[in-house]
């Protein structure tokens, strides 16, 4: 059962389906879809943008405001771990999204990433103990094989 008022940041491991899953849930259940690393493009309220880079509780009051059903797609850096529990302290779901990291790898470096960024965020996510020091629900996304959760079994595991 969606709510009828949620917000979730969907983050963790790059090229695990985070923006998949985002894309989908807007389809599906009416989200909003803020691709917070795409801006202009990815944001439906370009404005708000301004409010994102200097008050997370108050860009999360206004997104509120425009919309019931919130994803915030962001692989977030270390570094923002305090932004993170900004957001959480706003009602902000966190759902992170893990897999294999070989396989991860290679999935971005299909879609045009640069191998070292992929390696410098995998490298601050496991000194950083994450998953595990976050308060987050866990989706096991890509498997060892290389295969993908689908999304209807993704969203068992976000609406439990």
């Amino acid at each position: 059962m969606v709510s009828k008022r949620i917000i979730f940041l969907l983050s963790g491991i790059p090229a695990t389906g985070k923006s998949s899953f985002a894309r989908y849930l807007a389809l599906e259940h009416s989200f909003a879809h803020y691709d917070l690393e795409f801006y202009p493009r990815g944001w439906p309220h370009p404005e708000l943008k301004r409010k994102w880079d200097v008050d997370r509780p108050a860009f999360v009051a206004q997104v509120r405001r425009l919309h019931d059903r919130i994803a915030l797609d962001w692989g977030f850096p270390v570094s923002c771990s305090s932004w993170v529990k900004e957001l959480q302290a706003e009602g902000v779901k966190l759902i992170w999204f893990d897999g294999d990291v070989a396989r991860a790898r290679q999935a971005f470096v299909r879609r045009g990433g640069f191998v070292v960024n992929f390696d410098r965020q995998v490298a601050e996510i496991s000194k950083a103990g994450y998953p595990t020091l976050l308060d987050c629900v866990v989706v096991p996304a890509l498997s060892a094989s290389g295969v993908f959760l689908e999304e209807r079994e993704i969203e068992s595991i976000v609406f439990r």
